[in-house]
């Protein structure tokens, strides 16, 4: 697509439902509610709010550009699984995340993701301000909005490619699924020093806003229970679905035949994600499942239906 100006694209998605103007008008502080989850807030966007978002995914933030070969939450057709298989011969495992991620990410970093990228939009730097409004909350990325999970992929770009390089450079294999980060090799000793690595390239591409959580960062060995994303790696390289995770598929598929509201505002609270990253997550489960456990696929099928369970079937394969 050839670069256009913001209201023709505008115009193309919305055509007399919405005028660019009320676009240009709105003020975001009017336009969504905080609801506390936990130790957590969650903003829920107005439906305009909402309906700008879906435009500013679709026409904006969907071109900015994600390393593909590492990062895999908040893309169709990524998984779970393809966050772990890549590791599944190493023998030692650092994993990591991030202390308040989605709040890490601050308008200042948005706006220098966006100014750099190739857009379809001919004129941002006429409406960016206007924009980085709409898509923050007191300068900051907020959880709920739909807009969230694909702008926090693509402010790591630069993150994602340092440390996969360096991982390369040492025999490390790197990959990250949302706020996850998975470092492994093939002794313990090789990966010993993986948080000051990760430290320095935090530093060196976001500055001194993004700090790990130490109290997730944990370093392990094949001999153990090796868990990374609801997955356990066995001694013979062999990936199987942890307990607790065959309890979550089997919750969100309660919800998904019940209450599909409810399940919307689960994936929210849970990861910010919206609900179309969510069920894409589930169908990735679910696929494992088919390739690696008839007899459980075969119980989901009896619990909740042939016709469900295909679905998500389908979806992954798309």
């Amino acid at each position: 697509m050839n670069p256009r100006p913001l209201h023709q694209l505008f115009d193309a998605m919305y055509r007399d439902k919405y005028r660019f103007e009320e676009f240009l008008t709105l003020k975001p502080e009017e336009h969504y509610s905080p609801v506390r989850w936990k130790n957590r807030t969650i903003y829920k966007p107005s439906p305009t709010l909402k309906e700008f978002h879906n435009f500013l995914n679709g026409f904006l933030l969907e071109s900015l550009p994600v390393d593909n070969s590492v990062s895999f939450a908040y893309r169709k057709g990524a998984t779970l699984l393809q966050a772990v298989l890549p590791h599944a011969q190493s023998r030692a495992f650092y994993q990591t995340d991030f202390e308040q991620f989605f709040e890490s990410i601050t308008s200042n970093l948005i706006r220098s993701i966006l100014s750099r990228a190739n857009t379809p939009v001919s004129n941002l730097a006429e409406h960016i301000d206007h924009i980085l409004g709409l898509l923050t909350i007191n300068g900051k990325l907020p959880i709920g909005y739909s807009t969230s999970p694909i702008l926090s992929n693509a402010c790591l770009l630069g993150f994602d490619k340092r440390l996969a390089a360096l991982s390369n450079a040492r025999k490390w294999v790197y990959t990250r699924y949302a706020d996850d980060i998975i470092l492994s090799a093939e002794d313990r000793l090789a990966i010993e020093g993986a948080s000051h690595i990760v430290e320095d390239c935090l530093k060196t591409e976001l500055g001194d806003g993004f700090t790990l959580n130490q109290s997730k960062t944990k370093l392990t060995t094949v001999g153990r229970k090796v868990k990374l994303l609801g997955f356990v790696i066995l001694p013979t390289g062999s990936i199987v679905i942890d307990r607790v995770v065959r309890n979550r598929i089997e919750s969100w598929l309660h919800f998904y035949v019940t209450d599909r509201s409810r399940l919307a505002k689960i994936f929210v609270e849970e990861r910010g994600e919206r609900m179309e990253d969510g069920l894409q997550r589930l169908s990735g489960l679910i696929s494992y499942v088919y390739s690696a456990d008839l007899a459980y696929l075969e119980k989901l099928r009896m619990k909740f239906g042939s016709t469900v369970i295909d679905s998500f079937l389908h979806r992954s394969t798309q």
